[in-house]
This record gives C-alpha cells, sequence and structure tokens, in this order.
C-alpha cells in the first residue's frame, strides 16, 4: 500500500514483503537528495539564527589528498583563536567528489589539485607544493631506485587514480612524450592515496 509521499512523487520508494521493507532505486536517490538537503537546511538555519556580534558559523571545506591541508589548519587554528564560535566541517574525497560538493553548494571552498578549470572558479593558489610519486613494497625490484625512469614505469603494475575530470598526471608531458597513460601497465584505480598506498 503506497505511502503519501508515494503517492505525491508518483512512484514507489519502497519494496515490502511480510519479512522486510527496503529501498527501491528511486527510494535510494531520495535518501541520497535529503542527505544533501538536510545539512544545508540546518546550515542556513545557523546561519540565520547567528546573528550576533561575534562571527559565528560553520564553514564547509572539501579536500582530497594535499600537503595544502597543513596551511588550512594554521589559518582555522588562527580564526577559532579569534572568533572561537566559528566550526569547521571537513570534507575528504578524491577531486571529482570534493569539486562535484562544491559545485552544488555542499561546500564553501575547496582545496583541489591542478589540473582544475580554473575558470569556474574564484581561486588562489596556496605557497604549497605537492608532489607526485610511486609507492613500491620495500621487497620490490624498484625499492632501491632513487628516480622512476619513463620506462621504468611502462613496466611497473600501477594503481591510479580514479580521478576523471582531470587527469592527476600528464604521463606524456612528464616523459617528454616518451610514455603516454595508454603504455602503462594500469592494474586498478583508487581513489585516496593513503587507502592504496
Amino acid at each position: 500500500m503506497p505511502n503519501e509521499l508515494e503517492r505525491e512523487l508518483g512512484c514507489t520508494l519502497f519494496d515490502r514483503t511480510n519479512r522486510a521493507t527496503v529501498l527501491t532505486e528511486d527510494g535510494m536517490r531520495l535518501r541520497q537528495r535529503a542527505e544533501e538537503i538536510v545539512p544545508l537546511v540546518d546550515q542556513t538555519e545557523r546561519d540565520i539564527t547567528d546573528r550576533g556580534d561575534e562571527l559565528a558559523g560553520n564553514i564547509r571545506i572539501g579536500a582530497g589528498e594535499t600537503q595544502a591541508m597543513s596551511v588550512l589548519a594554521e589559518v582555522f587554528a588562527d580564526l577559532r583563536r579569534e572568533h572561537p564560535r566559528v566550526t569547521c566541517e571537513l570534507f575528504t574525497g578524491n577531486a571529482d567528489t570534493v569539486e562535484e560538493r562544491l559545485e552544488r553548494g555542499l561546500l564553501d571552498f575547496a582545496l583541489l589539485l591542478e589540473p582544475v578549470k580554473l575558470e569556474k572558479y574564484e581561486w588562489v593558489r596556496l605557497p604549497v607544493t605537492d608532489r607526485s610519486g610511486v609507492v613500491v613494497a620495500a621487497n620490490s625490484e624498484w625499492a632501491g631506485l632513487d628516480a622512476v625512469k619513463p620506462e621504468v614505469l611502462a613496466r611497473m603494475p600501477l594503481i591510479v587514480s580514479s580521478r576523471t575530470t582531470n587527469r592527476d598526471i600528464d604521463f606524456e608531458e612528464w616523459s617528454g612524450g616518451r610514455v603516454r597513460r595508454e603504455d602503462l601497465n594500469i592494474v586498478g584505480s583508487h581513489d585516496l592515496t593513503g587507502n592504496a598506498t
């Protein structure tokens, strides 16, 4: 028997049996949207009600794995010393997920690694440089190398970033045209480097 919300939306949100009630695909989509909307409503209420003389509120920050987090931590610590009613909510994920949340208004700002389509944003470059590298097991044939050359990289089984909107590394540029992404032995992908390591 459909409930009022299902009638209003004109779709089935739950598969009901004698033993269980489970979300349908439409139900899962509605739940996902609700999980995005409820924090926005809560944030809006806080923004409207926190109108005292003192600066207050929650800053929603998105970031991938980057050395720039240390700069952000220092800035936020300084801000908190001056304005103790300011809080932050940190969302971490791969660049695609962070950028999507930023564009949907679920984040106030984000730390993104280039390449990024900068024309879409107001942005500032932070005084931090992230480096890409290769992580190998201590007992691998590559463990003793001081540097990885393009020819060696092409032989390694690689787990690379799953980032799709902009690739993390332009292998062709890095190798001076000697190695293209298609030439690599890619055996998997990851969204966060810490887990892949």
